[in-house]
Formats: structure tokens, sequence, C-alpha cells
């Protein structure tokens, strides 16, 4: 069992915002959760039911630890619901719903589809 974070109080409200914002800024000291809570809770989201969360992280390192720790509170291996994309290291499935990205790689997504059609965040 994880400990909670100073964000879980402020997850209903945030849940709840999405539903009726298309802008939220989240302000939250470091280590409150934003980077590992937020993402997935906002799977349960019915706006994101049938789509993706793309997350960037403009580190590597940062990149691929915050979709092993996501994946390590969802219990499962990363590449299954959470995976990570960067310059010549991936790990996302038919099943991956978020995928924690570098700089370059959502640029060459946006690029290949501009609209990113199947990414609800």
């Amino acid at each position: 069992m994880t400990q909670p974070l100073p964000i879980d109080a402020v997850l209903p409200e945030l849940l709840e915002a999405v539903s009726t914002h298309d802008t939220l800024i989240l302000n939250a000291e470091p280590g409150a959760g934003k980077t590992t809570k937020v993402p997935l809770a906002l799977l349960a989201h019915p706006a994101f039911s049938k789509k993706s969360i793309l997350m960037l992280e403009p580190r590597r390192l940062a990149a691929k630890s915050a979709a092993l720790r996501m994946a390590e509170l969802l219990g499962e291996p990363v590449g299954k619901t959470v995976g990570y994309r960067m310059r010549f290291e991936s790990k996302p499935s038919q099943d991956t719903r978020i995928t924690v990205v570098t700089e370059g790689v959502l640029l060459r997504m946006m690029q290949s589809d501009p609209s990113l059609e199947s990414t609800g965040m």
C-alpha cells in the first residue's frame, strides 16, 4: 500500500474540473504526486475511456522513472497500462493507455498525426 500524497486531497476536484474546463493549471510542491497520481486518476475519467494520455517529461531518466513508478502503483509491468517512448528505447503495447514521452518523440508524433486523434490528453 502506498502512502497518501498531498495531491490525493484535490484529485476529486481536479477530475470534476476536467469535465467542465478545457484548460487547467495544477500547481503543487515537488513530491506531491502530480506526475504519478494525476495521470492514473485520469484513466478512470469518462472523457478518456477510449482515448490515451500522453505525458511529456523532457528528460529521458524522468520519463522512464515516471512510467516505472506508475506501473508499479498499478501492480503491472511497464508497457502494459503505462509505457514510455524515447529515442532508442520504447515500452508500449496495445494495452498502453498512458505513454510518457520525451520532447523529440512528441514532436515526431505531432508531425505524423497533427491532430493526435487517439489522444485524449
